[in-house]
């Protein structure tokens, strides 16, 4: 179905002018009223056509619909698009003299391929399955973390593991909750911790979820991070405890948020906030490996290359959200990729994620194991635009 709107300009104009607040209440979000303030007429204009071609496109009605309820975004290209409930649009708007246009097309009641601009460098590194793959051959990995009230970050983790390709997925916690925490972990396959002979078969291996501050703890995590050889993503607890170890290891990733960074280079959260990308080299120099600086673009960095992420927004500031990114990252370690194409792989897909997430929960509504929900939706992505990809 296709819908067309012409709006008048100048009605725009005036109805601002004597109202503005209440205008763009009755036809905008809470968020994107924040976004449109100050805007110029024609724009508001713009988007008050392409909400009106939807209505007619949907046979229903601007009435029926509340034209708050549609919403009108663009991708990272700059290119229109618009979508009510799980129905979405392509969408056109232009302007002609004192006119603002729009024509909308229902290109599909699930999720737009058509919506976000893809970065084939990414998709070109998403891991390849082949037709005789098994699991064994898919990556083996294993999260190590786990304390008392602290399970739900190994569980966010592992079921990223699994949710972004890897095989098989071990959660290695302390040996009394081995047990129970088996039973709400169907495929992933759990673990005394104590019991570091269980890394000898890892492709690669994360500690730090949820695994505790206290002494035994620490006496963990420095047996594990002394295997030089084995691939390391350190997150959570297991920055803080490398903050009081101070040991280079070049063989690993580590994903602070600015906090967690500012404890690692001895640096206040207002000077790593204001300087993000030079943070993040310090870490690494200090540190070795490549740094994850997490948050509003993201950086990743080996001390050399540096890549600021452009997925992800603020609805991902939730409990949680960074033990998934830890799954992710591991399980793309596990599937062969370098470190700094794993990290960088991880947060791009992370950010996919959240940023589809958000068109079905909402930025207020969006938890962390929404990311992990809409991961394959992340993946159904890629694949179908690989195909369209030239090597």
């Amino acid at each position: 179905m296709i819908g067309i709107d012409m709006v008048y300009i100048p009605r725009i104009a005036e109805a601002l002018a004597r109202r503005e607040e209440k205008f763009l209440e009755k036809i905008l979000s809470g968020d994107d009223i924040n976004n449109l303030k100050n805007r110029t007429p024609e724009h508001i204009a713009g988007i008050f056509a392409a909400k009106e071609a939807m209505g007619k496109a949907l046979g229903e009605g601007i009435f029926s619909t509340g034209l708050k309820h549609l919403h009108v975004g663009k991708n990272n290209a700059g290119k229109p698009y618009g979508f009510y409930k799980n129905t979405y649009f392509h969408l056109s708007i232009s302007h002609e003299k004192d006119y603002a246009i729009s024509i909308a097309q229902i290109v599909s009641k699930h999720y737009p391929y058509e919506t976000f601009s893809l970065d084939p460098q990414w998709v070109r590194l998403l891991p390849k399955m082949k037709r005789d793959d098994h699991k064994g051959s898919r990556g083996k990995a294993a999260i190590i973390g786990g304390s008392p009230g602290m399970y739900g970050s190994v569980d966010l983790a592992t079921r990223a593991l699994l949710r972004s390709g890897t095989g098989l997925a071990y959660a290695l916690l302390p040996e009394e909750s081995v047990a129970s925490f088996a039973l709400r972990a169907m495929e992933v396959i759990v673990k005394n911790r104590e019991d570091l002979s269980l890394l000898d078969d890892m492709k690669a291996v994360a500690i730090g979820p949820g695994m505790g501050r206290d002494e035994k703890s620490f006496d963990l995590f420095k047996k594990v991070y002394s295997t030089e050889s084995k691939p390391l993503v350190v997150d959570a607890d297991g920055l803080f405890h490398l903050s009081h170890y101070n040991k280079r290891r070049d063989h690993m990733i580590l994903t602070p948020h600015e906090g967690e960074m500012a404890r690692l280079i001895r640096r206040d959260v207002k000077w790593v906030h204001e300087n993000r990308v030079e943070a993040a080299k310090m870490c690494q120099s200090l540190y070795g490996g490549v740094v994850v600086l997490k948050g509003n673009d993201t950086v990743v960095t080996d001390g050399k290359r540096v890549y600021l992420n452009p997925t992800g927004n603020a609805g991902m500031a939730t409990a949680g959200s960074g033990d998934v990114l830890t799954g992710i990252i591991t399980s793309f370690l596990a599937q062969g990729l370098d470190y700094f194409h794993a990290a960088g792989l991880g947060v791009y897909v992370h950010g996919m994620s959240g940023d589809i997430g958000v068109l079905h929960k909402s930025r207020h509504g969006l938890i962390a194991s929404d990311l992990i929900e809409y991961l394959p939706d992340v993946f159904l992505l890629m694949e179908k635009f690989e195909g369209h990809l030239s090597y």
